[in-house]
């Protein structure tokens, strides 16, 4: 009888040795690395979405200290324009009193002249009247 061929018996053990020493020194330790980078990775994406969560939130908060200063500006803008506006009528009512009272006192010293020159002319109407007569007739006239 023939012995059967144990060929395959140490091909086996060959292979489940192989198998054992890859898994052991290279399978195990690849495993563990590509473990800890899908950790890294998915732990750099967490903190990537937080940063992106924060830097939305300051940039919301921003915007709105900006709407806020904006208002702020706008109110104290407004402000100051009331300010000028209640100036500008102030001083507007007094220039307006003043050109009155001058208005008024140049109105009483026109009158005043009027009347003066009038009553020159009344005293005088007489006297000339009777010049221009003298000087249209060519004689004197009494």
């Amino acid at each position: 009888m023939q012995l059967p061929d144990l060929s395959l018996l140490v091909i086996m053990a060959i292979f489940w040795g192989t198998y054992w020493v890859l898994r052991l020194f290279v399978l195990k330790p690849l495993g563990t690395f590509l473990e800890e980078r899908e950790e890294e990775q998915a732990a750099s994406a967490a903190a990537l979405t937080g940063a992106l969560e924060k830097q939305k939130r300051i940039l919301e908060e921003i915007e709105e200290r900006l709407t806020a200063a904006r208002r702020e500006a706008m109110s104290v803008r407004d402000a100051a324009r009331a300010r000028a506006q209640a100036k500008r009528q102030d001083l507007l009512e007094v220039a307006q009193k003043q050109a009155r009272a001058t208005a008024d006192a140049s109105l009483r010293s026109l009158d005043a002249s009027i009347a003066q020159t009038r009553s020159e002319l009344e005293t005088a109407a007489p006297a000339l009247a009777a010049e221009l007569a003298s000087t249209a007739l060519g004689r004197k006239v009494a």
